[in-house]
């Protein structure tokens, strides 16, 4: 019975970020730099440069704005003044 780590079998073939060739995992052990065009994975691995292509990751969303104070209630409206009277019809 042949053993392997979980790992190196889920993460299956894998591509340069640079050269776009297919890089497979050998025993589990993770490559530093592409056996092909010498590319370093290192800024890639720890997410300091986005590696090509992938989707980015979704933006935090930003902290929710505070409340302001309430608003007094509105006073009433003032009634109008009467008008003046009609005259007396004949």
């Amino acid at each position: 019975m042949c053993f392997r780590p979980a790992s190196a079998a889920a993460s299956g073939p894998a591509e340069c970020p640079e050269c776009h060739k297919t890089i497979e995992a050998v025993d589990g052990i993770e490559l530093k730099n592409c056996p092909f065009c010498g590319c370093d994975f290192t800024p890639y691995l720890n997410g300091t440069k986005p590696v090509p292509g992938a989707p980015a990751a979704p933006a935090a969303p930003g902290a929710p704005a505070a409340p302001g104070a309430p608003k007094p209630p509105s006073a009433p409206a003032a009634p109008k003044a009467p008008g003046a009277p009609k005259p007396p019809s004949a």
